[in-house]
């Protein structure tokens, strides 16, 4: 967990440093880091790597030396056993343990392993070369250039290598196809796949020619086809004709069988006795048989030897003309077998860091600060470095075994790891600012497997660091001023990161035992104290880290819980002097508040993380409220409206009903009152004529015509002016639909469609 640094500018290199307590010796790399990452890190012996240590012993100076003691030829191997191809892993340690990359080199770098990271995430992509074997590939290559034979296996090897990138290649576009945000996030190992060249017909050629175990096919050519053929029938023939001389054998046959000798077919006999047939004898041993190429069958054997020989030219031609056909293809076949050791390279980077859950670090320029945090192992203890800007020189100090050794190591392993494009195994982001060179003065017998702490110095060394070192380098020094009288080793080991600070090196961390160092930090801004902390009742280092408290002696402490007698304990304080004492108790009143202080932060940031548990929960709950509110005003409507609409279909039956039955009134009357009329005169005049009576009724029915229905109006037409009950206005007729008594009118910007009961003409 990374906390906010107490300074205004940090240049935060903050490392968590993983130790384990149950362990006797415990070493870890980086932030948190895992222990089975660090057994398979130091568990290489130091035979494998000599290929390293190589360019080490041409290179002997304070640089590589540093590297040494860092053991930084062991994390490359490390990484390198993750590449899948043997010129992967060649490739991989020359890259890693080169370290000559500039800032921007090495941003590129963690680009290329971020992407790869995300091809092994998705899965579509596999970045897997187990199956191509680039040493008969790069012999291809060679031959061809040569002019020279290439060999079956390497032909099929090429095949491979083909097939396998424009198999990465195909899944790649699929991958696109699904998401193009893919491209971005394979970025920048999506322009190499693509930049692939596959020549497909070359694959079918060599396909065509060259069988899978290697062997030249008999369909290659016609030649090659008709002299295998005549070995075949050849070898069955002598080998009939042998058979049948050892079956006529009138001696004992079954001590003769059937045997070639440099393909010549032969009899070879396990007795000494004459045979009745005639040949050349080839070998003949006392006791053992020997060996004899019947007469019959020199002739036969001699132009077998011949076919042979027509196969191996046509076999030959047949390999030749595949080499010339390579040739034109020769520069794409090798720009591609490098782009596929660069990305074994690249996925060795990236295979290595989620193995062992690592996290990409943000690598900042030269002149600005980083943190650096770790990765977790089993009961780890995590330290976080937080460095001000202004600091120059951390002194850390602490007892024996407690991981100031480590810390050095660890410091100096992360800052490589991000120069060189790895993961730096944490379980967060990190920061680290960008070294040109890291080094380092750790004694001789110093092992991270054996977790021991040197007191031997090198002054050579450090005066090689001295002028090697720039103002964008960082200098770790291990027990500084040691190996000497403590007072002249503490007076110049003052003078030495006083002119480490003063030379303007980038950081320096030391780590000492001279109390005097401490000191420092109270005369010089540059310098920063911090101590690794020790459980006096427990009498065990606990891998903590202290800052801003310089480190005390309890050596007399310890020698008084481990029951020395009290009366030496007595003398010992006498000799270490009351003023020693005093500096001593001042120094634990400090760890004291520290520790005091730490606790308090951490109840505020608990108290902070519940505070912001039950901020989230109250957003959700107004959330979920405001939701429930919207919810039910909705629904509300709906109800309300679905209501309304009933009630209006209602309303409208309502009226048709009193129109219809309006229509049908006067209609009635009317025609009651005629029969009436015409029933009246039949009574009084029955010889009235029929037509004057028709025309009578015939009049009537005219009247009842011409007579409007009461209560209902005519419907309006397109373009009449109407008048919109609901609103008071005017508009106009656009539409009429005499089905559904409906209108669909232009008032003003607005078109309503109204039933005919809501307007009037």
């Amino acid at each position: 967990m990374l906390s906010s640094a107490p300074f205004a500018h940090p240049i935060s290199i903050s490392i968590s440093i993983s130790f384990a307590p149950t362990i006797p010796n415990p070493v870890t790399i980086g932030v948190r880091l895992k222990h089975e990452a660090l057994q398979l890190t130091h568990s290489l012996s130091s035979s494998t790597n000599q290929s390293v240590l190589t360019q080490e012993e041409n290179n002997s100076g304070v640089y590589y030396d540093s590297l040494r003691v860092l053991e930084w030829d062991k994390l490359c191997d490390c990484v390198a056993s993750f590449a899948r191809t043997s010129l992967g892993r060649e490739a991989t340690k020359a890259k890693l343990w080169s370290l000559n990359q500039n800032y921007h080199e090495s941003l590129r770098l963690l680009d290329e392993t971020n992407a790869a990271v995300e091809m092994l995430k998705h899965g579509g992509c596999s970045l897997d070369f187990t199956g191509v074997d680039v040493l008969l590939v790069q012999s291809a290559i060679q031959r061809a250039r040569r002019s020279s034979l290439v060999e079956g296996n390497e032909a099929m090897a090429v095949v491979s290598l083909l097939q396998y990138a424009d198999a990465l290649q195909h899944n790649l576009k699929l991958a696109l196809k699904e998401d193009a945000d893919w491209y971005r996030r394979f970025m920048p190992l999506t322009e190499v796949i693509m930049e692939f060249v596959i020549n497909r017909s070359l694959v079918k050629l060599i396909q065509q020619i060259i069988d899978e175990d290697g062997s030249v096919k008999d369909s290659a050519s016609p030649n090659l086809k008709r002299s295998r053929d005549q070995v075949r029938t050849l070898e069955r023939r002598v080998y009939q004709l042998v058979d049948s001389l050892i079956r006529n054998e009138r001696n004992d046959s079954s001590l003769m069988e059937v045997c070639n000798i440099e393909g010549r077919w032969c009899i070879k006999s396990s007795s000494d006795r004459m045979t009745s047939f005639k040949g050349l004898l080839l070998t003949s041993n006392s006791g053992v048989g020997s060996i004899v190429e019947p007469l019959p069958a020199v002739s036969l054997n001699d132009e077998l030897q011949q076919a042979r020989a027509s196969v191996a030219k046509a076999e030959a031609d047949a390999l030749s003309m595949l080499a010339t056909k390579m040739q034109n293809d020769l520069d794409d076949i090798e720009l591609l077998l490098n782009s596929i050791i660069k990305l074994d390279v690249v996925n060795a980077r990236a295979t290595y860091g989620m193995s062992y859950g690592g996290s990409c670090p943000d690598l900042s320029p030269p002149r600005d600060g980083g943190k650096i945090a770790a990765l977790e192992q089993a009961r780890p203890v995590p330290v976080d470095f937080f460095i001000a800007q202004k600091t120059r020189v951390l002194v850390i100090t602490g007892p024996n075994t407690g991981g100031k050794t480590i810390c050095l190591k660890t410091i100096g392993l992360a800052v490589l790891m991000a120069k060189s494009g790895l993961h730096v195994l944490s379980s967060e982001s990190v920061r680290i600012p960008w070294f040109d060179s890291v080094f380092a003065d750790i004694g001789d017998e110093q092992s991270l497997t054996q977790s021991l702490s040197t007191f031997s110095g090198h002054l050579k060394q450090i005066s090689e660091i001295q002028s090697q070192a720039t103002s964008h380098s960082l200098v770790l020094l291990d027990e500084v001023g040691a190996g000497t009288n403590p007072l002249e080793g503490a007076a110049l080991g003052m003078s030495l990161l006083e002119s480490f600070a003063e030379t303007g090196v980038l950081l320096t961390i030391a780590t000492t035992h001279h109390g005097e160092l401490k000191t420092l930090k109270y005369s010089n801004d540059a310098f920063e104290n911090a101590c690794m902390e020790f459980d006096e009742v427990n009498l065990k280092p606990t891998y903590k880290i202290l800052w801003g408290v310089p480190g005390r002696s309890n050596a007399i402490n310890i020698a008084e819980r481990l029951g020395l007698s009290s009366i030496v304990v007595e003398k010992a304080r006498e000799l270490y002097g009351a003023a020693s004492a005093e500096i001593d108790e001042i120094i634990l009143d400090m760890e004291k508040l520290k520790q005091e202080y730490q606790e308090l932060l951490d109840e505020t940031q608990h108290h902070l993380m519940l505070s912001r548990d039950l901020y989230e929960k109250l957003l959700v709950a107004r959330r979920k409220i405001m939701k429930h509110s919207a919810e039910q005003r909705f629904r509300k409507m709906r109800v309300i409206s679905e209501a309304a609409s009933k009630a209006r279909s209602i309303i409208h039956k309502n009226v048709r009903q009193q129109r219809a039955s309006a229509t049908r009134a006067p209609l009635n009357i009317q025609k009651n009152t005629t029969d009436k009329e015409s029933n009246h005169k039949k009574a009084i005049n029955s010889g009235n004529t029929s037509s004057a009576a028709n025309m009578k009724s015939s009049s009537a029915a005219v009247d009842v015509k011409q007579s409007p229905p009461i209560g209902k109006s005519k419907p309006p037409k397109v373009g009449d002016m109407v008048h919109i009950l609901s609103l008071r206005k005017k508009g106009t007729v656009l539409k009429v639909d005499s089905f559904k008594e409906e209108l669909l009118v232009q008032a003003g910007n607005l078109k309503l469609k109204l039933k005919l009961i809501d307007v009037e003409t």
